[in-house]
């Protein structure tokens, strides 16, 4: 049992959000948001050390249930409270804003990209300049230095902020600092604040998305955290003062792995329940007895059982190290790896699923569109990728080392570094060279996966996973790559066809357990999983006859849902 299995279950988490309009579905995240953080009750400690009570926060399904409060709350907890987190043991004050942020009287934001400025979000143009007084001036000199996507606006809850803005001593660029600024009363902007309500993204939970803007606001000395030196190394200052997003990078596998759960679920259940007419006996035959629909639902099975230990590894490995930049290379390749995964999941399995599979009550659809904005959030995957894949191959990273050095996942990452650095960076001066960037820079993910896939199946190993969810994974990976392993280790295609469906018919008698194994049933809304909750779904949808204009057995008046809020 999780610690949410009863939130999933109580009515505030059971309200259907088709009826309700946009601010309606966004009270109710708010509602949700809090009851998340009033469940778990994480403490600084928790948020400082990355801890195993952190890591199940992470790893709730509930967090994926209903996205837009997974979103709100890992904000609240990683970005702002973890900031807050590194400067609390030195500065009383800081210590107990973030106690009102752990305790929800605070709701937490993270202003740190702009409008013109994601990736190269170490050239943002907000400035934050020291006045006489000792006080700052925080200001968005430019549209282009919006601060952009955090959902800023009033949410009935005072909102403050870790805004990062370019220190200005004397006229000198002293660096990117992070600041604390309220942002809000929970009902009104602060003087000086604005910000624009971005339109909803199409098919994900809406949150308040917005572009931020700050004129000439005054700030007290006290909100810079850290101090007003000009560091010697910037780009080390700036990677340390942003930590949370390295920290961000691992939990976003960590939800990921929920989409993974959560998708294999509904897919499975769904492919047992839905039956056909078999032509030749005249009998229902359940659609899970076709290969085209059992081995994409055990594949996915398969990536996710490995990947569930290879999370547990990836966390493990991160609070062991000391290195800043050690711990941001494993949170790469486990976000680049699992979220692979995450993102094909549930869109294959949406369409083996026909026409159920588009709809948001059925989450699959929902499930793809708000990993894909999880994915990109807290250090894009290509971009990230590019920077650790160059580092590997010149030599200034190391991936974890090789339990067996002549299996196939490891002779295939061992033979992609070495391709790359012999044809590629041995005959130019500069990985930055444009002579090469066309061949270099699209490798740079998939040999990041590379070393995730080697890693997860090592792992795996070490866990005594069964055997053919083993091969399975092994085979759906070796399917990313198929050209290599025919020239390189002499599988031909239909030898890479036939492990796959050798291990999926193996492990077909056995899909009911491996799907209860997921421990997910509680976070399942949609309908088409069994007869039961089918027939109560269709029994609530609006009906029109002859007699009526229309009525609807759900409830349309948000007053009277309200009260779960």
């Amino acid at each position: 049992m999780r610690t949410s299995t009863q939130l999933a279950q109580s009515p505030l988490w059971r309200i259907s959000p088709d009826t309700l309009n946009f601010d309606q579905r966004i009270a109710l995240t708010y509602a949700r948001v809090k009851s998340i953080v009033k469940t778990y009750r994480l403490t600084r400690h928790d948020l400082a050390t990355v801890s195993p009570r952190y890591w199940e926060f992470h790893s709730d399904p509930i967090m994926m249930m209903d996205c837009s409060a997974g979103t709100l709350v890992t904000i609240h907890y990683n970005l702002c409270g973890g900031t807050l987190s590194m400067y609390a043991g030195d500065r009383e004050d800081v210590a107990q804003i973030l106690e009102k942020l752990l305790s929800f009287e605070l709701s937490g934001q993270y202003c740190l990209t702009e409008l013109g400025h994601g990736i190269d979000v170490r050239n943002m143009e907000t400035t934050a300049t020291l006045l006489p007084s000792g006080e700052f001036d925080l200001h968005t000199p430019t549209p282009a230095a919006a601060k952009y996507m955090p959902p800023t606006a009033p949410c009935g809850t005072p909102v403050v902020s870790v805004v990062f803005a370019r220190l200005i001593v004397n006229d000198e660029d002293h660096g990117i600092k992070p600041f604390i600024v309220y942002l809000s009363d929970g009902v009104r902007m602060n003087p000086g604040i604005s910000c624009k309500i971005l339109p909803p993204r199409g098919g994900s939970r809406p949150i308040k998305h917005a572009l931020t803007y700050f004129n000439h606001v005054r700030l007290p000395a006290a909100a810079l955290l850290g101090n007003l030196d000009k560091p010697t190394d910037v780009r080390a200052a700036f990677f340390t003062t942003i930590y949370r997003i390295v920290v961000g990078a691992l939990s976003m596998g960590a939800l990921c792995l929920s989409v993974m759960r959560m998708s294999s679920y509904i897919g499975g259940k769904y492919s047992l329940r839905r039956t056909v007419i078999d032509p030749v006996t005249g009998l229902p035959r359940p659609i899970i007895a076709f290969s085209t629909q059992s081995q994409p639902v055990l594949t996915a099975l398969s990536q996710t059982f490995v990947m569930e230990k290879m999370a547990k590894h990836c966390h493990g490995l991160f609070t062991a190290k000391t290195e800043l930049y050690e711990k941001h290379f494993i949170a790469a390749v486990f976000k680049t790896t699992i979220s692979r995964f995450a993102q094909s999941i549930p869109l294959i399995l949406s369409e083996r699923c026909g026409v159920q599979g588009l709809y948001e009550a059925n989450q699959l659809s929902v499930l793809h569109s708000d990993i894909r904005g999880a994915v990109i959030a807290e250090g894009d995957v290509l971009a990230i990728s590019i920077r650790f894949a160059i580092e590997v191959l010149l030599g200034t990273r190391t991936p974890p080392k090789h339990d067996d050095a002549n299996s196939l996942l490891s002779r295939h990452e061992i033979s992609l570094i070495k391709n790359l650095q012999d044809n590629l960076l041995s005959t130019v001066s500069s990985s930055r060279d444009p002579k090469i960037a066309g061949r270099l820079l699209p490798a740079c993910q998939p040999l990041l996966e590379a070393i995730g896939h080697r890693m997860a199946y090592e792992i795996a190993v070490k866990e005594g996973i069964d055997k053919d969810i083993l091969e399975l994974f092994l085979a759906s990976v070796i399917k990313l790559d198929q050209a290599w392993y025919s020239e390189n280790a002499g599988i031909t295609r239909d030898q890479q066809n036939k492990m796959e469906a050798d291990a999926a018919e193996r492990l077909l008698p056995r899909l009911e357990d491996f799907i209860e194994a997921l421990d997910t049933k509680e976070y399942i809304t949609a309908p088409i999983v069994s007869d039961e909750s089918w027939n109560q779904f269709v029994d609530s949808l609006e009906t029109l006859d002859h007699f009526s204009h229309g009525r609807s057995a759900q409830v349309s008046d948000f007053s009277r849902v309200s009260a779960h809020l």
